[in-house]
């Protein structure tokens, strides 16, 4: 857990300004090397950070949405800038990037434009899911 909230304190604090998002759960486990897992929420947009075998992700999830649907970090970054990524670890640029388009990511799990959005990131992973595996 100390190293996602550590990299959220060093890059991310964005998130806490205003109190747009807040806590809504966590998790970790020593026995497993540190993994964790923490979810932090805004009324529109829910963020899941995992530390797993001491690799960063995160996913993104509308709030409303209640399936265990999430969307990588890479594939929301390409949604919105139309580039493929080649990772889905956790690093500065991403963190950069979302600081720089949280109110677009929002926008686009929001009710209105989840169903379009989802649509899209579903075409997304298939699209990365060959270039990968061909």
């Amino acid at each position: 857990m100390n190293l996602i909230l550590a990299f959220i304190d060093a890059h991310m604090d964005y998130l806490w300004e205003g109190d747009r998002y807040s806590v809504v759960g966590s998790q970790s486990r020593s026995s497993n090397g540190g993994d964790a897992l923490l979810v932090v929420e805004s009324p529109t947009l829910r963020l899941r950070f995992v530390r797993d075998r001491g690799q960063l992700l995160l996913d993104f999830q509308p709030a409303a949405e209640h399936r265990d649907e999430w969307w990588s970090v890479d594939l929301v970054r390409r949604l919105l800038l139309g580039r493929p990524e080649p990772s889905a670890v956790l690093d500065e640029s991403y963190a950069a990037f979302l600081g720089e388009h949280l109110t677009e990511v929002e926008a686009r799990f929001g009710a209105e434009r989840w169903p379009a959005t989802r649509d899209e990131l579903k075409k997304l992973k298939v699209r990365r899911s060959k270039e990968m595996w061909g």
